[in-house]
């Protein structure tokens, strides 16, 4: 459901109908708490694994966690865990000004070859 409401709420915007943050709780909340935050923002630790499905779990925020099996999606799915946690409303999911910082994704695999 909240997969169709942004896609609804995306398709207004491109209308130009806009709609006002100022009043919603949840999203003041989240600014509230990302000013709280050491360099305000939200760090997660990714990990992929050899099937190719990861998981991402918030290294800063207590129970903010994802995951997935296509890593194209990591990006949007590490901003709906976020949104989801703060319970902002899918309409809005555009409205909030969330971004990764372009930096690459690191990850670590460890081989092991038998004998």
């Amino acid at each position: 459901m909240r997969r169709v409401t942004y896609e609804v709420s995306k398709m207004l915007r491109s209308f130009g109908v806009v709609f006002d943050t100022s009043k919603n709780e949840q999203i003041a909340e989240l600014k509230k708490a990302l000013r709280l935050l050491k360099n305000s923002r939200i760090e997660f630790y990714i990990e992929q694994y050899p099937d190719g499905t990861w998981s991402a779990e918030s290294t800063n925020v207590d129970g903010i966690a994802t995951g997935g099996d296509d890593p194209r999606l990591i990006s949007d799915s590490l901003k709906d865990a976020v949104m989801t946690y703060y319970e902002i409303p899918a309409l809005y999911y555009d409205s909030v000004n969330l971004r990764s910082d372009n930096e690459p994704v690191t990850v670590q695999q460890k081989v092991h070859v038998g004998a």
